[in-house]
């Protein structure tokens, strides 16, 4: 079913001016009223204001060939989420976050970034045995990060595309952790620039000269840096089939109220085989996986010809005392064959997310468990005009899939 005329009107007319006004502190802790509603109509989530994180401890890690080579620990202000603007009015469940990355103890920035995130979904977790006291909202990230003059020239902290690119592009994710007790925030993030193959392809935003740029090598920055250990052998992969789930679209033919509500899914998702995807002598960091799922509305994911999914493992949260709990981290990434339930067009579509597994127990607001498998993943496309597919460059999302696996 598609939205007809007349409440496409009463979308923009009505709705657009209601879609990011504060949520009071009592509301800070609901369901974000994505989900429930009809197949392919516009709505719009209730979201609070998020703040910024000013004092944020992180890490920038290098991999080379599928190998940790540098584990750097540094220090992260997440700015406030700026809602975008776009018709006239804010552009449902769309931000621009400015990241900041500095030496701590010190007031030299070394990277500034400009990061549009799009939201993805929330639910509720429990780090105190015997009670719901954290919400999370989940936003998936992607930008350019500009060095400054204070960051070495040293291709092991500068990524050597860096003085032809000017901007380097990272993506991933950030968590908002709101604790409905103690009316506090705290946030897990982690974004990440790959080797040549992924980001700078041929037929990419930005390829690589036949001489190359880091064809071995893979930068990311994550945070919070207490109790993470790195590591690109960690067994703990997505698998199993798909038990709690959703797709949503973008419709940028309404902007600004492009939300719709969430399509429920169900399939599996499949490992089939560890390679490394930054040298054929490396050892297996990445998961190339094979997904299916159909949703109630009629969309359906299938692997693509053009290749399957790469599960990326880069560690773990290992502490049990703070946020986010024992949780271990993955960058996910590459191309799904989509079939829209609302249009009927397929297409492959690029995408890149992040994959969390365990952290504290999570709930559904209904008070069932969630999985332990999170999954969160959206397309890289060029504008809202022209949905072509954008790897390696800052973009825009049509489409957002949340998976849990058990």
């Amino acid at each position: 079913m598609r939205p007809r005329t007349s409440i496409r009107a009463l979308a923009l007319a009505g709705l657009c001016s209601l879609a990011f006004l504060a949520a009071p502190v009592r509301a800070q802790c609901l369901p974000d009223g994505l989900d429930g509603g009809p197949c392919c109509l516009p709505t719009f989530p209730t979201l609070p204001v998020f703040p910024v994180m000013p004092q944020q401890t992180a890490r920038f890690v290098v991999f080379d060939q599928c190998k940790p080579i540098a584990n750097v620990q540094l220090c992260a202000r997440i700015g406030v989420p700026v809602p975008k603007q776009g018709g006239g009015a804010f552009v449902c469940g769309a931000y621009d976050i400015k990241l900041r990355i500095r030496q701590c103890g010190l007031m030299n920035t070394l990277w500034n970034g400009s990061m549009n995130a799009y939201y993805s979904r929330n639910w509720q977790e429990s780090s105190i045995a015997g009670t719901v006291n954290l919400t999370v909202w989940r936003f998936n990230v992607n930008g350019d990060m500009i060095p400054t003059s204070s960051l070495p020239t040293n291709p092991l902290y500068r990524p050597a595309c860096q003085p032809f690119t000017q901007g380097v592009y990272f993506t991933g994710y950030i968590d908002y952790a709101f604790d409905c007790t103690n009316n506090t925030w705290q946030v897990s993030w982690m974004v990440t620039h790959e080797c040549d193959g992924v980001h700078h392809a041929l037929g990419t935003v930005r390829p690589a000269p036949a001489t190359g740029y880091h064809p071995t090598r893979s930068f990311t920055f994550l945070g919070p840096s207490a109790g993470f250990v790195v590591s690109s052998t960690n067994p703990l992969i997505s698998n199993g089939p798909i038990i709690q789930t959703a797709v949503r679209r973008n419709n940028w033919g309404m902007l600004p109220m492009i939300c719709s509500f969430e399509e429920p899914v169900t399939g599996n998702f499949n490992p089939v085989a560890d390679i490394c995807m930054c040298t054929s002598a490396g050892a297996g960091q990445y998961n190339l996986a094979a997904v299916n799922a159909n949703g109630v509305c009629g969309t359906v994911i299938t692997p693509s010809p053009l290749g399957l999914l790469s599960q990326k493992r880069l560690g773990a949260w290992t502490s049990p005392n703070t946020y986010p709990g024992p949780e271990t981290l993955l960058f996910d990434f590459g191309y799904l064959n989509y079939q829209d339930g609302c249009t009927g067009a397929t297409t492959s579509e690029w995408f890149e997310g992040a994959e969390t597994i365990g952290g504290f127990p999570a709930i559904e607001f209904t008070g069932a468990a969630l999985g332990r498998q999170f999954e969160d993943l959206a397309s890289c496309n060029a504008s809202p005009t022209v949905p072509a597919t954008f790897i390696g460059a800052p973009h825009v999302v049509n489409y957002v899939l949340n998976f849990n696996m058990p």
